[in-house]
């Protein structure tokens, strides 16, 4: 059933935003046949149930043409690995998606686990990490309330029409960093930030400000306040941004906690991914080249495959200006 590589290059699915911009189109992705604005495109993506739209498509090798569910479907531990939990529906855990911020996206927060399953929402909240790609002079997340204030305060504030934004922290960001956003955590992309995503498998989100802002059918889009005040942020938070990596050559582990674990490496390299044999994961070249030992398939920036579970132990030769991410859930969370 599966590719006899064990890797899996997917079509990557446009995703017009009000917010977007045409970064992505002018870059990474310049071959989508899409008009901007282009907020996201999800890289690897096995979302939703009755619509398909959001399901990843192989589109080279002997699967070509095959969706990522049906993959999954026929069977789940050749993509899922043998941590998939059988108790469960068998589902890619993960979405991964880069994203461009032309505008600032709304104020939002996301459920965890536990309140999406009591909701009915399916088996996974969201939490998520993003990697920051570029930063225009002066571009700023908000991430977290500052001392104070509290989801009902918040929330309060919202409902009477003040901008919510004198709650916020506010960071400065700058291409190469990383920050962690467990499910929870108050936040919005500024203007001007380009990002890779690595996130829980849903699209829940629940909006708190959005400037009144009209959707792409020139409606207001719906603010969330009763779902809101249902979230707790996360009791202890990770550093925003986290801390640099230690200097010195290979892989770093950047998140080791939470529903997944990222790997990041930066320069030459030559050796092993490192992948947990009972699971997928996603490699991603931000920057440089690098080619893969099992398929001799050379890589540049922007490309995205899916390693799965078999094909372990997996090398990459990487050039000096390598920049490459490897991300897979963790134990139990497939």
């Amino acid at each position: 059933m599966s590719d006899p590589s064990g890797v899996l290059q997917l079509q990557p699915i446009a995703v017009r935003r009000p917010w977007g911009g045409r970064r992505l189109l002018d870059g990474f992705r310049s071959n989508l046949m899409t008009e901007p604005p282009l907020g996201e495109t999800w890289e690897v993506s096995d979302v939703g149930e009755e619509d398909d739209t959001f399901h990843s498509v192989v589109t080279a090798g002997p699967l070509a043409g095959t969706t990522l569910r049906s993959l999954i479907e026929k069977d789940p531990e050749s993509i899922l690995g043998s941590a998939f939990d059988s108790g469960v529906p068998a589902r890619l855990p993960l979405l991964y998606k880069f994203i461009d911020a032309a505008e600032d996206l709304s104020v939002q927060v996301h459920p965890d686990d536990a309140l999406a399953q009591k909701l009915g929402l399916g088996t996974w909240g969201k939490s998520e990490a993003w990697i920051i790609l570029d930063a225009l002079p002066g571009a700023r997340l908000q991430v977290g309330l500052k001392e104070g204030w509290d989801v009902g305060r918040l929330v309060e504030c919202a409902r009477s029409g003040e901008d919510v934004s004198a709650a916020l922290q506010e960071v400065a960001v700058q291409r190469g960093e990383i920050i962690e956003l467990p499910a929870g955590t108050i936040h919005s992309i500024g203007a001007g930030i380009l990002l890779a995503e690595i996130q829980q498998s849903s699209d829940v989100t629940w909006r708190v400000h959005d400037g009144g802002r009209p959707g792409l059918d020139g409606k207001a889009r719906e603010l969330h306040l009763d779902q809101v005040l249902m979230t707790t942020p996360p009791a202890h938070p990770s550093p925003i941004p986290l801390p640099a990596a230690a200097a010195g050559p290979g892989w770093k582990c950047r998140i080791s906690k939470g529903p997944f674990q990222l790997w990041e490496l930066r320069g030459a390299f030559r050796g092993e991914l490192p992948v947990d044999c009972h699971s997928f994961s996603i490699l991603s070249i931000l920057d440089g080249r690098a080619r893969l030992a099992a398929t001799q398939e050379r890589l540049q920036q922007g490309d995205v495959r899916l390693v799965l579970p078999a094909n372990c132990p997996l090398e990459l030769d990487c050039d000096p200006q390598s920049w490459i991410l490897c991300v897979s859930p963790l134990q139990g969370q497939s």
